[in-house]
C-alpha cells in the first residue's frame, strides 16, 4: 500500500493550534504544514519528529506535491517518491524515509516560525502583520534561481 499521508510532530500540536486557530494565520493544518516546510527548508532546519496526527496526501495541491518532490530530489531521495491519488492502485510503497525528510523540515520550520511569531500570537491582526513582515524579509533575500534549476532532474 502506498504512503498516503505525512505526519505532524505530536509535540507541536499547540503550535499548530496557535498559528491556525488563535492567530488565524492559516486556514488549514495542511497550509500550516506547508508554510513550516518552506520555512524549515529555506533555513536548513530539520527536526526528528514524534509521530502525531497525519495529513492525507490527497488534500495537498499539485504545487505542494511538486515542492515536496523537489526537496526530496535535492535531498537525494527523489527516485522512489510516488503519490497515487487513485485508491485502487496500492501496489507500490514509497519508502518512509522520503516522507521523513518532508516531516522533519516541516517540524524544524514550525519550531522556528512559532518562535519568531510567539509574542504576536495573542492578537490575530498583530500576528498576521508580523507574519507578513517575516515573509517580506524572505522575499528580499538574494536568491539565484539558476543555481536551483541546475539541480533539477531534467537538466
Amino acid at each position: 500500500m502506498a504512503k498516503r499521508s505525512v505526519r505532524r510532530d505530536s509535540t507541536q500540536d499547540h503550535m499548530y493550534t496557535a498559528l491556525r486557530e488563535d492567530a488565524q494565520l492559516f486556514e488549514t493544518y495542511k497550509d500550516t504544514f506547508m508554510a513550516a516546510l518552506l520555512f524549515g527548508y529555506s533555513n536548513e532546519r530539520r527536526k526528528k519528529i514524534k509521530a502525531g496526527p497525519e495529513i492525507l496526501l490527497g488534500i495537498f495541491s499539485e504545487q505542494d506535491l511538486q515542492f515536496m518532490k523537489l526537496i526530496m530530489h535535492l535531498e537525494d531521495a527523489f527516485e522512489s517518491f510516488s503519490v497515487n491519488h487513485d485508491a485502487s492502485d496500492d501496489t507500490e510503497d514509497a519508502p518512509l524515509d522520503n516522507f521523513e525528510i518532508i516531516e522533519e523540515y516541516a517540524a524544524g520550520g514550525l519550531d522556528m516560525l512559532y518562535k519568531k511569531l510567539e509574542v504576536f500570537l495573542t492578537d490575530p491582526e498583530t500576528a498576521q502583520n508580523a507574519y507578513l513582515d517575516l515573509m517580506n524579509e524572505y522575499e528580499n533575500r538574494e536568491f539565484h534561481t539558476e543555481d536551483l534549476v541546475k539541480e533539477l532532474p531534467f537538466n
